[in-house]
């Protein structure tokens, strides 16, 4: 039976990490993690995601960025937390390193979310990805990044990201 993972960017924050994004850690290139910190991706129940296909396939990720609840919580937090408009979403196919280290390729995919907090990135080529989240400068918002493979099913559930506050 294949299981489909909702993903819940909420869970442990670890700050402070130095990510190589280039065999050459002294080039010109901006470390595109630089900021932002990595949260571990579980299912809607807090289950630890099922491990990446033996053969990757393409897919496509999607889903909403909301602003933690603010106050006492109760009922459906999902459908009533803020969402983040202006959030540029991108995708790096992951070439090496380590899961607290990865080594970066090129961005696969931009897009930013709308009004709405939504974001789609296009069809990806199957592999894992690190995926990052940076809301404007001007935001009451920190950037988030999490690591993720593609699959055939990677969008029959959305992501539901929440950013911390600065």
């Amino acid at each position: 039976m294949l299981r489909t993972a909702r993903f819940g960017l909420s869970l442990a924050l670890l700050a402070g990490l130095t990510i190589a994004c280039s065999d050459d850690p002294t080039g010109p290139e901006q470390n595109p993690l630089s900021g932002l910190s990595l949260r571990t991706a579980n299912d809607s129940l807090g289950n630890p995601l099922p491990p990446a296909p033996a053969t990757p396939t393409p897919g496509v990720f999607r889903g909403f960025v909301l602003a933690p609840c603010a106050g006492s919580c109760t009922g459906d937090t999902l459908a009533t937390s803020p969402r983040i408009s202006g959030v540029v979403v991108k995708a790096y196919q992951i070439t090496g390193g380590s899961a607290a280290n990865p080594t970066l390729g090129p961005v696969a995919a931009t897009v930013t979310t709308g009004n709405d907090g939504t974001f789609t990135l296009p069809q990806l080529a199957g592999g894992e990805y690190v995926v990052t989240f940076t809301p404007p400068s001007s935001s009451n918002y920190a950037g988030v990044w999490v690591t993720a493979h593609t699959s055939t099913q990677s969008d029959d559930y959305p992501w539901w990201v929440i950013l911390p506050i600065k």
